[in-house]
């Protein structure tokens, strides 16, 4: 077996009770044993858990060339569940920090004061985050790239609601939310860890063969069960959010983003400080918000919020937006003044449910937590194969870095397809389909 192709070799080991950083060695036993991602992850759970370990991992594909190959996997102890949780970072944070010369990263205790990760060519800085804690996810972002002179830094970070260790608190992907259900913003808050900022400018190798064999695959998604769609607004219609919520999502949509090597653009960029047609550079300072949760959208429009701006305001504090929509339906207030307060003192109760599908969540959530919700909670412009087909899917994605949401619509991604790709570019001759099941499997068992 060969792993140059996917990973660089190194895990980073951050004590922050000693503001020391250390190396160990991804070796290729762990690679065979644990996949990648949060196969991996759970490895060095295990080695570690006796230090309340967040760990950040890639996945076996993540940053190559394979199709949506762009995320990595945050693996803690929810403070919500109790129970394991592994919670994906995509855009372009999982990518980077791959290529910033570390595979995995053990982030161990807790800091005695507040402290940011500095990740670049295959260094590893613990510095003062002094200058960014109580600032906003916005205006903690712009400081890191000011202060490390790159706007290409990308930074997992939290708002004030981490800061005061909430469970509804989640961990952002620079300015837009993430896909943290579980509430590890507080574990981030809990550990005095601002953020993790993480500039990469590393490559992989490539095995001969890849390249094309992807392209295929690439292509053969393309023309498949998506053909056709984009955005949110496809997605929310297929799985039957109310008409009037898309309508005023369609009303604000300015453009579609794909997130790295992605063949579906479900990052939808949405103004409402100006005309969504509006090209001109020189327009509103702050034209809106790019949301990829179409749940936390809707939810605070059944609220009779403006859930764009509520959105907008969910991202600066850092909270987690179904949650919050639930916790204002307790309240029985729909006020974007009440999030302020909800950063400080609101409390995630229990699973946060989508508007829709929310039968086939709970039936889910019977089997595992350990997944983000931040994906639908069943197919997607494909034939749904209930609560074990999701899982399953859900565990193959983790374990190989591909995005969550584009295994729930690309059919194509195949175990076949997949594991034949696993045994090229790593060289692995006898991985096989049953192989990758076999990992999937035994990843959903070590994580209950």
């Amino acid at each position: 077996m060969e792993t140059t192709n996917n990973y660089k070799g190194t895990i980073l080991i951050v004590d922050l009770d000693a503001q020391k950083c250390s190396n160990e060695d991804l070796t290729p036993e762990m690679v065979e044993q644990g996949l990648g991602g949060a196969g991996i992850n759970m490895l060095l759970y295990e080695r570690y858990k006796d230090r309340n370990p967040l760990i950040l991992g890639s996945g076996f594909f993540t940053a190559t060339f394979a199709p949506a190959g762009c995320c990595g996997i945050m693996t803690a102890q929810s403070p919500i569940t109790g129970k394991i949780a592994h919670m994906p970072f995509g855009w372009q944070t999982g990518v980077e920090m791959k290529l910033t010369g570390f595979d995995f990263v053990v982030i161990l205790g807790t800091s005695p004061k507040p402290v940011r990760l500095w990740l670049h060519d295959g260094l590893s800085d613990i510095n003062d985050a002094a200058d960014i804690w109580g600032k906003d996810v916005w205006e903690s972002v712009d400081k890191i790239r000011e202060v490390y002179g790159d706007e290409m830094v990308q930074v997992l970070v939290i708002g004030p609601a981490g800061e005061q260790k909430q469970t509804l608190a989640q961990v952002c992907e620079n300015y837009w939310g993430g896909k943290d259900k579980a509430g590890l913003g507080a574990v981030f808050g809990a550990k005095n860890l601002k953020a993790v900022a993480m500039r990469g400018l590393d490559s992989l190798d490539v095995a001969e063969g890849f390249f094309q064999k992807c392209v295929e695959l690439k292509n053969e998604i393309v023309s498949g069960t998506i053909k056709g769609k984009a955005g949110l607004y496809d997605i929310g219609a297929e799985l039957g959010i109310d008409s009037e919520v898309l309508e005023k999502l369609r009303s604000m949509t300015h453009r579609n983003n794909a997130a790295y090597n992605c063949p579906y653009p479900y990052y939808t960029f949405l103004k409402y400080n100006e005309p969504p047609s509006a090209m001109d550079i020189k327009g509103h300072s702050q034209p809106g918000c790019c949301v990829s949760d179409i749940a936390g959208f809707a939810s605070l429009a059944a609220l009779g919020l403006d859930p764009a701006r509520a959105m907008e305001r969910c991202y600066r504090l850092g909270l987690e937006p179904v949650g919050v929509s639930a916790a204002l339906k307790k309240q029985g207030t729909a006020d974007i003044g009440a999030l302020d307060k909800l950063a400080t003192s609101g409390s995630a109760d229990g699973l946060a449910l989508w508007p829709v599908c929310a039968d086939m969540q709970q039936s889910i959530a019977a089997l595992t937590t350990a997944f983000s919700f931040a994906v639908p909670p069943r197919a997607v412009f494909c034939q749904d194969g209930g609560p074990q087909w999701w899982v399953h899917r859900q565990a193959v994605a983790y374990l190989l870095g591909i995005d969550p949401v584009i295994m729930l619509m690309a059919p194509e991604l195949s175990d076949e397809k997949l594991a034949e790709l696993i045994a090229l570019c790593a060289d692995w001759e006898d991985f096989s389909a049953d192989t990758l099941k076999n990992a999937a499997s035994d990843l959903v068992s070590k994580s209950r």
